[in-house]
């Protein structure tokens, strides 16, 4: 593959321990072009962030929800890329705000059908690169 061809690729960083669902969207999102690597653990997603600069980070480990809110904090320390976290449902309003002022863009409830989580990684894609066009016009 070219150099050009891979810049002109959106990277998308998946952070899981689920296996079967890796492997789904992964699939899913080369279909749609994208340059995509997975990790399983926060440690080893924080140097592939920061190695990658993802357009798109994925964010899907069962954690303490103060460990998944700093780990949200760091990622979004390395990259200006669109955070996406999902998790499950919590009763606590707040929490949402949380995550929200540690740098996720959207949080999503599990479980999440994978064609949804493609529908919203798109979404959000096709909104930073339109961002990133706009920037470059009045740049």
């Amino acid at each position: 593959m070219s150099m050009r061809k891979v810049e002109e690729m959106n990277s998308v960083l998946i952070i899981s321990r689920d296996e079967e669902m890796i492997a789904v969207w992964e699939t899913l999102c080369q279909q749609k072009n994208c340059l995509v690597m997975s990790e399983t653990s926060g440690r080893d997603a924080l140097q592939s962030a920061q190695l990658l600069s993802p357009a798109l980070i994925v964010l899907d480990l069962d954690l303490p929800k103060q460990e998944r809110i700093r780990l949200c904090q760091k990622l979004r320390s390395t990259t200006s890329g669109t955070l996406v976290l999902l998790a499950p449902r919590e009763q606590d309003g707040e929490i949402f705000d949380e995550y929200y002022h540690a740098g996720v863009d959207e949080h999503l409830v599990t479980p999440i059908s994978p064609m949804a989580l493609l529908i919203k990684s798109m979404a959000w894609l096709v909104r930073q690169d339109c961002m990133t066009a706009r920037a470059k016009v009045y740049a």
